[in-house]
């Protein structure tokens, strides 16, 4: 992870040596929330007057403002426009006030980043949208986005990526690296909130040829039903026959095209313009051409569509990180001061198959 000597200048200009100075980025460009233990993680170094001397000087400085939690800790947020507005960072919203969900999640987030400095992260919005639109030639309009309205009347703006997960790539991988996508959970009781996230990347997801996929947590509590989640979508997606599956595609665009449209519901359409993002390869373009022209049959259909399914190969990891969780638990799993390993790693190749057994580890 290479962080621009531009960009560190501008925050020593404020005051900072540099150090801290590199570590204020970090916390601006991907969490907005820090604290004091983190720090002393960042700079390799124990609790004393260098922790101290730093959170005095952010808030005296009015960079940032501290909050207080379980047993006397102390959470830092990040505030500063002029700072932000330094490093080219104006834009973000970490600058707000949020929700103590919020401030878990960017904590989970910074002490991962902080565990894994070797990788490559994309650090912003633009980044994100050159690489997959510019790079990969993935239309933008399948990316996981967030309409806001504006101050005037029917102005809005779109951001994209707006759940700001890590989202990283390993250099020293391949001489192509694949991205891998990440998703925070700051011990949610449900999986809706996965889901979510899953169902918002499903049309990206399905325009790479591989995916890697991350689940960051501070205990492995939910792991184990966040894997039947990810299996699941993919399981759902890839069966021809399923709910929202490719026959069923197939058969309502079909009515579309030939004009019945007197038998299409209002979700039915909707239906249409997102499988022609999620189905939408010249691959399966083709075979829709070729059965609606009676050229093969439905069983056929099913078992080509097999060949062109995307992403080919998927894999997810499961990471635990300390998160900062015992300034908001009283009974924490893990004491604050002991880094956790990453504990499960599961990869499976997505073999569709009508029955979905063989191909899964």
């Amino acid at each position: 992870m290479k962080i621009l000597p531009i960009h560190t200048e501008a925050l020593r200009h404020f005051g900072y040596t540099e150090e801290e100075a590199r570590f204020l980025y970090l916390v601006a460009t991907h969490s907005g929330y820090c604290t004091c233990q983190q720090f002393l993680q960042f700079v390799g170094t124990k609790p004393g007057k260098r922790s101290v001397d730093f959170a005095r000087k952010m808030v005296e400085k009015k960079h940032a403002s501290s909050m207080e939690y379980l047993r006397h800790g102390r959470v830092f947020h990040l505030f500063s426009r002029n700072l932000y507005e330094a490093i080219g960072r104006e834009n973000v919203r970490f600058r707000r006030v949020h929700s103590t969900e919020y401030i878990r999640t960017r904590l989970i987030a910074l002490d991962f980043i902080l565990r894994n400095q070797h990788f490559t992260y994309f650090e912003s919005e633009e980044q994100k949208l050159s690489f997959f639109c510019d790079q990969l030639g993935i239309d933008k309009k399948i990316l996981p986005y967030k309409r806001y309205s504006g101050a005037i009347k029917n102005n809005f703006s779109d951001r994209y990526f707006v759940d700001k997960f890590p989202m990283y790539y390993n250099p020293a991988a391949s001489l192509s690296p694949v991205v891998t996508f990440s998703f925070i959970d700051p011990g949610f009781e449900s999986m809706d909130s996965f889901r979510t996230h899953l169902d918002a990347y499903l049309n990206l997801f399905t325009n790479l040829q591989s995916l890697n996929f991350r689940y960051i947590a501070t205990r492995d509590t939910n792991f184990e039903r966040a894997k039947k989640v990810f299996h699941g979508t993919f399981q759902r997606l890839w069966n021809p026959d399923g709910p929202s599956g490719l026959l069923q595609y197939f058969r309502t665009r079909r009515t579309w095209d030939e004009k019945h449209y007197g038998k299409l519901s209002n979700d039915d359409i909707a239906f249409i313009n997102e499988g022609k993002d999620r189905f939408g390869s010249q691959e399966l373009e083709k075979l829709y051409r070729r059965w609606c022209a009676g050229e093969i049959t439905e069983n056929t259909m099913r078992s080509d569509s097999l060949k062109f399914r995307t992403p080919s190969e998927v894999s997810i990891i499961f990471s635990t990180v300390n998160g900062q969780a015992a300034l908001f638990e009283r009974h924490p799993h893990c004491a604050v001061n002991m880094p956790v390993k990453s504990s499960e790693e599961t990869s499976f190749t997505g073999d569709f198959t009508s029955d979905f057994s063989p191909g899964w580890r």
